[in-house]
């Protein structure tokens, strides 16, 4: 077979021209610690380098927002942990003022305290971030969340909402908490209904401790009056009628024994007087700035606490606050799991990372010892080539005539 001179240095230059990409490839690969720079190198590691690449890029988002949500978590824990003191100190003041025998400057006192608690509460509610945002107006944290009127009620001009932070793949956790749930929907002190003493008669002392919906299925919402009597003996009786006035239960008073009625446990103590009566009505919570007022109202009040009535109306603003203080507890609680949580994603994505980085090390990384010997065999075989199509290319017919 006859090989043309065009044909020769064609075949010899793309030889000798393989063999340095070859060879710059390898020097490249010793000059980067990396086998594979190029898709060229290695098609199939790039594809999954690159999966793996942008994996780590999420994880670091994810890392980044979870850094996010802790310092967020972290200030509203602080929060609630100062709201949790002032209630401590509140109810410490409204259990001072819990005397029918106080003076009426000793109430004045205790009612001045607890209006400059219910403002501290109210600041602390309208409490913002280092952004400038409100911190539990929901999703609405640029509007202050928290208004007084000039008759010292408090209403919510922020959402129910709360922020969330995406820590995970499909994973996503709260990061705030509404002011709606925390100041001005803990549960009412006495359970899902509550006693109406304004218009109660109570000639006896008696107490709602409390009245809970334990039987769903037999219960119909509405106002409820419980009255009482006596029988032919002297003793105490009770009955309950609905709103249309029928009767829902009749029998003995006990206060020691849990009243079943309309699927509600109703615990009432005391000692009632006959033809004393009380309207319950369904009421799930009770803010905590309506408790206060009414505390407030009733310690400036002239008469103080010495009625029935008064009694009964101070000590629900006092089981309202304790009320109020197991709310803020438990979202506390909550915000502590929230951490928590964000701890472990944070370690999750910490061992994704070194599983990642020993996959990645694996395809990428190269082999020094390999690509020496490589660059030697490659170094040796150029010059090899080199020199022979150099030792050829010199050769003519004349040599031999």
């Amino acid at each position: 077979m006859r090989v043309s001179t065009n044909q020769f240095y064609t075949i010899n230059s793309n030889h000798i021209s393989r063999l340095q990409q070859e060879t710059n490839g390898t020097i490249t690969q010793l000059a980067t610690g990396k086998r594979i720079n190029t898709t060229a190198d290695d098609a199939i590691g790039s594809i999954v380098l690159s999966n793996l690449d942008q994996q780590d890029n999420r994880t670091s988002q994810y890392r980044a927002n979870i850094n996010l949500a802790h310092n967020r978590l972290a200030q509203q824990e602080g929060r609630l942990g100062e709201y949790e003191t002032l209630l401590m100190n509140l109810r410490d003041k409204m259990l001072q003022g819990n005397d029918g025998a106080l003076p009426a400057e000793s109430r004045a006192a205790i009612a001045l305290d607890l209006e400059q608690g219910l403002a501290a509460v109210l600041t602390l509610a309208n409490s913002q971030d280092e952004n400038g945002n409100y911190v539990f107006a929901g999703h609405r944290g640029e509007t202050k969340p928290f208004s007084q009127d000039s008759n010292g009620a408090v209403g919510y001009l922020g959402d129910d909402g709360r922020r969330e932070a995406r820590v995970a793949d499909g994973v996503t956790v709260p990061v705030s908490e509404s002011g709606q749930r925390i100041f001005m929907e803990p549960a009412n002190g006495s359970g899902d209904y509550r006693a109406d003493y304004r218009s109660a008669t109570m000639t006896g002392k008696f107490f709602v401790e409390s009245a809970n919906i334990t039987n769903a299925g037999a219960h119909v919402s509405g106002d409820m009056t419980v009255n009482f009597g006596a029988d032919a003996d002297g003793n105490r009786t009770i009955s309950v009628s609905d709103a249309a006035g029928t009767v829902l239960h009749q029998g003995a008073f006990d206060p020691k024994t849990p009243l079943q009625v309309n699927g509600i446990e109703l615990t009432i103590s005391g000692e009632p007087a006959a033809g004393d009566s009380v309207t319950l009505s369904p009421q799930a919570s009770a803010d905590i700035f309506a408790s206060l007022n009414n505390a407030i109202a009733l310690l400036r009040d002239p008469a103080g606490l010495d009625s029935h009535q008064q009694q009964a109306l101070y000590g629900q603003a006092l089981d309202d606050l304790n009320a109020s203080q197991l709310q803020a507890s438990i979202v506390r609680a909550e915000t502590g799991n929230y951490m928590a949580s964000l701890d472990n994603f944070n370690a999750q994505h910490n061992s994704m990372e070194l599983v990642n980085a020993g996959a990645k090390s694996t395809i990428r990384d190269l082999d020094y010892a390999a690509a020496v010997s490589d660059l030697e065999q490659q170094n040796l075989a150029l010059g090899a080539v080199t020199k022979s199509f150099a030792k050829v290319e010199g050769l003519t017919l004349f040599d031999y005539i």
